[in-house]
């Protein structure tokens, strides 16, 4: 375990697996979704669990936190785990993190963005194959969003794209014609794709009403 994952919790897990015969997971420094994630896969060889108890501790503050639940689903239990993990310890798990992200995006408005930023977005989202150019961004630009963009303004972004310092772009040819490859193997450049799939359609929502 890295010493950039590891936490300062305890987790202790304590659930029955029949009448009168109690088990017990524990699990340490691990993060609360790994945590839970754990558990799962130990309730998964159990037939019919039932009564669950969930107990926290945190070894640097001395501090503990318990919270049990009993009948329901094993589906509902996890539900009310994860948000007594997420209120106890203030960690916040990825599917929150993944909803407020597409709430988000959601709330971006055509207008909030700048040229720079739409031909971005148009890039990530349009050229996941192959090369293409200035040309090439201006034409899906334009299509995209109703609006003209200069071949030397696509020609000038690209350039700074390039050169900002992340990698995402690769670059081919001399100054009388430059081509461009996007990095679509590194997988913060896979990350900004989704995202720019989902903004773009979103976008266009907004174009087309």
């Amino acid at each position: 375990m890295t010493d950039e994952a590891r936490t300062n919790y305890v987790y202790e897990f304590t659930y029955s697996s029949a009448p009168g015969l109690r088990e017990i997971f524990q699990c340490k420094y691990v993060s609360p979704e790994e945590a839970l994630n754990r558990f799962r896969k130990i309730l998964a060889l159990t037939e019919s669990p039932f009564d669950f108890k969930i107990v926290v501790s945190d070894e640097t503050m001395g501090e503990e936190s318990s919270f049990q639940v009993k009948g329901g689903s094993i589906e509902e239990m996890f539900v009310k785990f994860k948000v007594f993990l997420e209120t106890s310890t203030g960690y916040i798990f990825r599917e929150a993190i993944q909803e407020h992200e597409e709430h988000a995006i959601e709330q971006i408005g055509l207008e909030s963005l700048s040229n720079y930023d739409k031909m971005q977005v148009i890039i990530y989202a349009s050229f996941k194959h192959g090369k293409f150019s200035s040309l090439d961004v201006t034409e899906i630009y334009q299509d995209s969003f109703n609006e003209d963009l200069p071949k030397s303004t696509a020609s000038t972004y690209l350039a700074r794209m390039w050169n900002n310092g992340k990698g995402h772009l690769e670059r081919y040819g001399n100054r009388s014609g430059y081509t461009y490859r996007l990095r679509t193997e590194a997988k913060e450049v896979q990350k900004e794709v989704r995202r720019a799939e989902e903004l773009l359609s979103s976008i266009q929502m907004q174009v087309k009403d």
